[in-house]
């Protein structure tokens, strides 16, 4: 089985607080994970790390193939991350989010709009 996340030696410090200390763990694809931890553990910092939200003071992880040092936008496009504090726009509707989402992913033509109208089935927001 091939590995989908790779994380190694991640650090993360905030000046003299250590948020992450040396955490290194594989996840093959297919598999499932759960990271449980006591707050304050450092799991939403090392999953910012992971897709690329938050740079990693020391350490690396490899997503998909893709090092979330050097091609952050790359590992991105090949996940789905919804952190606890989502960001969410007053402004836009549902179909405009998602298409925002798919202008990140650059997907176009008719493959977008086959895959818009796939989530929208799947979680049931077609009269949303």
């Amino acid at each position: 089985m091939s590995v989908a996340i790779e994380v190694k030696s991640l650090t993360k410090s905030f000046g003299p607080i250590h948020a992450v200390r040396g955490v290194s763990f594989n996840v093959d694809r297919g598999e499932v994970l759960g990271f449980l931890g006591p707050n304050g553990a450092g799991k939403s910092t090392t999953m910012k790390m992971i897709t690329g939200f938050l740079e990693p003071t020391s350490g690396t992880a490899i997503v998909n193939g893709h090092n979330v040092l050097e091609d952050p936008l790359a590992v991105k496009r090949s996940i789905g991350y919804l952190p606890e504090g989502a960001p969410a726009y007053g402004e836009m509707t549902v179909r405009s989010f998602l298409n925002f989402i798919a202008d990140i992913r650059q997907l176009t033509g008719s493959s977008r709009k086959k895959r818009i109208d796939e989530v929208v089935d799947r979680i049931n927001i077609r009269n949303v």
